[in-house]
Order: C-alpha cells, then structure tokens, then sequence
C-alpha cells in the first residue's frame, strides 16, 4: 500500500463526524478472514540438498488468549509441536489445543490444509471471536528432521479493531527434538530437548530467501459496517468518531475506508456515508 505523508482531518468533515454520534445499530463479535500460505520453497530457491517430494503438512493451530502459547522460539516444543515438526502429524497438538479449550484458553482448533508440493499454494477460511484474538499456527517443512514454518501469539484484534489484512515472511524453525542437520537425516532424538530456533541462516538454509508468506485478509468484521469501529460494538458513537479521527491521524489502514492507499478528503467522506447509514 503507498503511504502519503501525512493529512489533517479536513476541519468541514471533522465537525461533521462529531455530528454523527446519535446512531445506534446492532454488531457482532466475530471475524471472518481468509488465509493463504505461498509456499516459494523450491529447488530454485533453496538448492541446497533440495529434498525430492517437497511439501507442507497441514496448517494447524489455534486462537486463543494470551493465557497460554501454542509456541515460540526459545521455549521448548511440546510433545504436539514435536510430532507435528518430526513427522506431520497433528493428533497430540489436537488434543493439547483441545485441552486448552477445555480451559477456556483457546476457542478453536483452526486447520487450514496441507501443500501436497512445494512450491504451491494453500487458501482456507476460519471465524474467530474477540475473546480469542491471539492466533499461532505451525506446519512441518517436509522431509526434514523437525523443521516447520509458523506464527506465534499474533494479535488480530489490536486496539479493539479486527486486522484488515497482515502479511508475514515465514522462516525454517527447528523444534529442539531431533538432532538431524539436513532434509534426509536419519532419526536422532535430542535428550534433553532444546529451545525452538530460527534456522534461516543455518545450513540448508544459508543465504536463502523465506519459505514463503502467510497471509490473512478480512473478510467479514465484528462491526456492523466499517465505520463501527470501537467497542461497545452494537452502537455508531462517539467512540467510533474518536477511533477513525485516531486511525487517521496514525495512517492506519481501518481509516483508508476506500481503499486507494490514500489517507484525505474522500476517506472522510466516505466513513461519513457508513456512519450515516447505520447498520444493516
């Protein structure tokens, strides 16, 4: 998105915004969002020892509070995000996010599909709620001792206002249980088992570019429309105006309300017209 330097609220518009603030509609608490895994790993890319059969198990992983931690680099993996990273199985990390449903830690198991050749592509869609904003997925980079690509504790609803659209570079990670140093290594159990570590610059891996990118679009938003920005959601208010007078003056993308990577006038206009109209 190009970036302007920046704007003041066109004074007109601002006191029209701060007309607007009797409004009042209904809102839910939920996302939905599309994410798409770009797997560029290839022989092309990384050609060292580029293994036959290049693939990615499935994408799995969970939103859930902050209470807790699928994964992270420098923790130790759990026995779920070893056999997931060993060998592509999913079964223990199910029942270890199951568990944390069964606190109320984590909302869902959220399971995104496999690439069954790498380079490729990899599109699924999931909700989430408020009171799950955090989400950490994982995926075995395959064959490989226990490397995966993933994300951990991102937070999707910053601010109280769902993330339009974010882009992350995936890297290789090794997950401290096995001590094999390339695709094809034999078994080779690490006891005890040591920290998560980004091996993006370690052999195979030297002076090669990402994995690939994960990518998660909004598709669908817990406000009625664009301009119920702020909590409580279910009322157009003086706190949605202070949310989009705030998003504009920071440039963030909740106020590029057109969506042309500009931040002026028509913006303003345009929020106006949503805030206008209420909710559906």
């Amino acid at each position: 998105m190009r970036i302007p330097p920046p704007h003041r609220l066109p004074i007109i518009s601002a006191f029209g915004l701060m007309a607007l603030c009797g409004t009042s509609a209904q809102a839910q608490d939920t996302a939905e969002y599309t994410f798409e895994f770009i797997a560029e790993w290839s022989q092309q890319t990384h050609p060292t020892s580029f293994p036959n059969n290049a693939h990615f198990s499935n994408v799995i992983g969970a939103n859930h509070t902050t209470d807790v931690q699928i994964w992270e680099p420098g923790g130790i993996a759990t026995p779920g995000v070893e056999r997931m990273a060993e060998t592509g199985s999913n079964s223990v990390l199910i029942n270890e996010i199951q568990a944390h449903i069964n606190n109320d830690f984590a909302e869902q198991v959220v399971s995104l599909g496999s690439i069954g050749s790498s380079p490729g592509t990899r599109t699924g869609d999931f909700t989430m709620h408020k009171d799950f904003p955090m989400m950490s997925l994982v995926s075995m980079i395959a064959p490989s001792p226990d490397w995966f690509v993933g994300i951990h504790d991102i937070d999707m609803r910053p601010d109280g206002v769902w993330v339009q659209e974010i882009v992350f570079d995936v890297y290789a990670y090794d997950s401290g249980t096995d001590s094999g140093i390339n695709y094809g290594s034999p078994n080779a159990d690490v006891t005890p088992h040591v920290p998560i570590t980004n091996i993006s610059d370690i052999f195979p891996f030297t002076g090669t570019p990402r994995i690939g990118t994960f990518r998660f679009t909004l598709i669908s938003d817990a406000g009625c429309s664009l301009a119920d920005l702020a909590e409580p959601y279910g009322d157009l208010n003086f706190f949605d105006v202070s949310a989009y007078l705030n998003a504009f003056s920071s440039q963030d993308i909740a106020a590029d309300i057109n969506n042309d990577g500009e931040f002026n006038f028509f913006d303003v206009s345009a929020f106006l017209t949503v805030f206008s109209a209420g909710c559906p």
